[in-house]
């Protein structure tokens, strides 16, 4: 027998909402009572949740924060300069949903998607809904979201929906009602997920007594789902179509795509060939089977839907038509998110289904029928008018609120453009608490239920939901986008034995079924390896930004190390030869001029500056952002970790604090170096984002050497040479090794030896050639030595710089040297090129 739940005891609040301070209004509050009272579950929640105190809360809701950073839980506003990214907004307190009151939800939901799925197959089918007349035929031809281009495509089993969202809010009396149809792309379930993932550490105890339903057998069944749909039986491939980095909720792709265990994919990831689509991979081209979209329908193929976007894949309705690849949902299924058509939904239940509507839309008017629009009109100052088709994009206009020459406006408006407007009756929203100011206030919610079809046929509820509320009291628009926060949502189970046991399901890709055969091991997309790749190169640029700026700025601070000022000459011609300091710097005669610390400082912190160690390690965020679906949680961590160190300070920095930041920083990225090789699998990925790595320490290396002229520095005089010298051994991060090695001063040709030539030495050049050389060799189809095979003319520019730096004669004669690294100088660069060429654009043809 299990433990069973405590009564509510908290000091002498016995259930009464007063003790506590909150006052929920004249609506419906999720957790007290008409006259006061906590409503059951909430007792016994509250009493595993323990004294409301405002440090303790505090402490819990940075516990929560802190997850939340970690995981990268981010969500971007649109036109909102600090949106991007934005923390997501997580409230401690849940929503408690008992079992009997959430099976009506449940069947109510299950019927409603049953329904549209049921409209969909007759639209784009016969559509004998509108040829007698149970429907308007304006409500579909009006709507710029019916697909023409899809009408008579025959999908599998005649599923539409195969995932589906229903906005949920509860009236006065306490009925919950339909807000609106989420069928297009639904989004939210993953940070739902992340919602449970975050409150189920934070309030284990009060999770585990309220018995909450799990979340994970949902996600096993629409994974179940999307394999079951498939053309083929045999290896399927299941994708994950993403509008980019820059979508609002672009984590949230992410993190579905790891926990279902399927490849995310941008348009550009995808090509049709012959009728079929398939996936650009390093190896060369794989059949798609099955494509998850998160990708609104418009937007999906040029060639039939919208001309002007990139986001899609060319040809993809012709691969649906052909039967080669099934999109869920399918494309078109968005035109059940018309506002137009709910007033019709009770007829059309009892016509399809043979039922009653057992779950009822908010009432509705279109005011493309005439009975409808004049009712509208009569009662314009009772209801809000909104748009009839989501194409149509305007907020929500409250009749109550408008003046008479607003609503004569209005009234014209409607008249002129009738079927552009639907009206709604203007219901209340129900109230819940939030933890803010150190008390509970109440917020109007919306409730955002998921559900999936299933492979046997009908559909599956999601346990939970994502539950929003509004930025401040009374606010009847709750909308992420304007400020809103987030719930998770508990449905408590009505018995112990009824709580299915935690599947151990890591939000990580896993292992995939057995009936699905694992992927190739060069099954890396090329977009992906571009990323990885620049990943490498973004993050050793940042490091070598660090130890030039860092070994500068000790010199400025502390000028009476020995050599410092000798030092600091060869330091700043070299900041100034990568645009970090204006050249004119290098002829500060004083180390302590301000002109050169304001310089200095800026090109560490200045996000405006192109060439600051701010504006790199912005670029390795961002492209470490559009690969993280490859990137382990500690990576990310750590990268994230990385942007924050660099963010640019509230309050200037004095020069101690500058040198702890960049010694910080130092720390952080060597991290990202050490995830990399001690974390990564020696996969494609890795060996993308180290090839990325070796070919910016070897050019970084190359014009070091070059701007300190080192081939001209036996002709300098032997404090020039000094100084110079040992700027190359502290950037090149080999003082230590020299002085071990070598036991005496410190000389040019040991130290080009050590920086060049050594093969032992990672930091060497010579380290980096050969660590390409087997990179390259490694790479798919490399075809070495073929005519015209990119790959091999890469490996024949590596294979000559190797020789060249063997031959003795190289380092010692500085006529050899200048021409070398010159010649290093110019071709390296295409060894990039080559590889842009041949696995990023496909520009050359391979073998398959």
């Amino acid at each position: 027998m299990g433990t069973q739940p405590v009564p509510f005891a908290q000091g002498s609040l016995f259930g009464e909402a007063d003790a506590i301070g909150y006052g929920s209004g004249q609506v419906y509050d999720e957790m007290v009572t008409g006259q006061g009272r906590l409503r059951p579950q909430w007792q016994t929640f509250m009493s595993t949740l323990g004294p409301l105190d405002a440090d303790l809360m505090a402490v819990r809701w940075e516990e929560a924060r802190r997850l939340l950073h970690q995981n990268g839980v981010t969500y971007n506003i649109y036109g909102d300069p600090k949106g991007m990214e934005r923390p997501w907004p997580l409230d401690m307190m849940p929503l408690l949903l008992p079992a009997h009151e959430w099976k009506a939800i449940e069947s109510g939901l299950i019927q409603r998607a049953s329904l549209l799925n049921a409209i969909l197959t007759d639209l784009y089918g016969p559509q004998t809904l509108t040829r007698y007349g149970r429907l308007p035929p304006a409500v579909i031809h009006a709507d710029p979201g019916f697909r023409r281009a899809v009408h008579g495509i025959r999908v599998p089993n005649d599923v539409h929906l195969h995932y589906y969202a229903a906005d949920l809010a509860r009236a006065p009396d306490g009925r919950w009602w339909v807000l609106s149809d989420r069928t297009q792309a639904p989004s939210g379930s993953g940070y739902a997920l992340e919602n449970r993932a975050v409150m189920a550490k934070v309030l284990p105890d009060s999770f585990r007594h309220c018995q909450v339903e799990r979340l994970a057998p949902f996600f096993d069944t629409f994974k179940d789902t999307l394999l079951s749909i498939s053309p083929r039986r045999d290896r399927t491939r299941v994708v994950l179509l993403t509008p980019g980095p820059y979508n609002e909720t672009y984590f949230e792709h992410v993190y579905i795509a790891r926990y279902l265990g399927i490849t995310l994919v941008e348009g550009a990831d995808l090509t049709v060939r012959d009728r079929q689509v398939f996936l650009k991979t390093l190896s060369g081209l794989e059949p798609v089977d099955v494509i998850l979209r998160r990708l609104d329908a418009d937007f999906a193929d040029p060639l039939e839907l919208r001309a002007d976007s990139s986001l899609g894949v060319a040809g993809l309705i012709e691969a649906v038509r052909a039967g080669t690849v099934v999109v869920a949902n399918a494309l078109g299924s968005g035109l059940m998110e018309s506002m137009a058509i709910k007033s019709s939904l009770p007829t059309l239940c009892r016509h399809l289904l043979g039922e009653e509507l057992r779950l009822p839309g908010v009432a509705s008017w279109w005011c493309g029928n005439d009975a409808e629009r004049a009712y509208v009109l009569d009662h314009l100052g009772g209801l809000v008018i909104k748009p009839a088709f989501p194409s149509l994009s305007f907020e929500p206009i409250f009749g109550a609120l408008l003046s008479a020459g607003e609503k004569a406006s209005l009234v014209e408006k409607i008249k002129r453009r009738p079927w552009y407007y639907v009206a709604q009756e203007q219901m209340p929203l129900s109230t819940a608490p939030v933890w803010q100011d150190g008390k509970l206030q109440p917020r109007p919610l919306v409730l955002r239920v998921f559900l999936c079809a299933t492979p046997s046929g009908g559909y599956m509820v999601m346990p939970g939901g994502l539950t929003r509320v509004s930025s401040e009291p009374g606010r009847l628009v709750v909308s992420m986008q304007r400020g809103g926060g987030s719930k998770d949502t508990w449905i408590l189970a009505a018995r112990r034995a009824e709580v299915a046991p935690a599947q151990a399901r890591p939000a990580i890709a896993t292992e995939p079924t057995p009936a699905v055969a694992r992927p190739a091991a060069n099954d890396l997309p090329s977009r992906v390896a571009d990323g990885l790749y620049w990943l490498g190169r973004y993050a050793e640029r940042s490091e070598s930004a660090v130890r030039l700026l860092r070994a500068s700025q000790s010199r400025l601070t502390d000028g009476n190390t020995p050599g410092a000022g000798a030092q600091l000459r060869p330091l700043l011609t070299l900041l100034a030869s990568v645009g970090m300091i204006p050249w004119d710097m290098t002829r500060v005669t004083e180390a302590g001029g301000r002109g050169l610390r304001d310089a200095l400082y800026s090109a560490v912190v200045d996000p405006e500056h192109p060439n600051s160690l701010r504006a790199q390690i912005l670029r390795l965020h961002r492209t470490a952002y559009s690969v993280r679906d490859r990137l382990s949680m500690d990576m990310w961590r750590v990268v994230t970790t990385i942007d924050r160190q660099s963010q640019p300070p509230r309050i200037r920095l004095d020069a101690a604090a500058l040198l702890l930041r960049m010694d910080d920083l130092m720390t952080s990225l060597a991290a990202v170096a050490g995830l990399e090789q001690e974390s990564m699998t020696r996969g494609p990925g890795w060996r993308f984002l180290d090839i990325g790595r070796r070919i910016e320490r070897a050019l970084h290396t190359v014009a070091v050497m070059r701007a300190i002229r080192v081939s001209a520095l036996d002709r300098q005089d032997e404090a020039v040479q000094s100084a110079s010298l040992a700027v190359l051994l502290e950037l090149g991060e080999s003082v230590m090794t020299y002085r071990a090695r070598y036991l005496t001063t410190v000389q040019r040709t040991p130290v080009l030896e050590l920086l060049l030539a050594d093969e032992t030495n990672p930091r060497a050049l010579a380290f980096q050639l050969a660590a390409l050389e087997r990179h390259l060799t490694a790479l798919p189809n490399h075809g070495a030595g073929s005519t015209g095979d990119p790959t091999g003319g890469a490996l024949s520019i590596v294979a000559a710089a190797r020789g060249s730096l063997r031959r003795a004669e190289a380092l010692r004669s500085s006529e050899a040297l200048e021409t070398l690294l010159d010649t290093l100088a110019m071709s390296l660069p295409d060894i990039s090129n080559f590889l842009a060429h041949a696995y990023f654009s496909h520009a050359f043809a391979r073998s398959a």
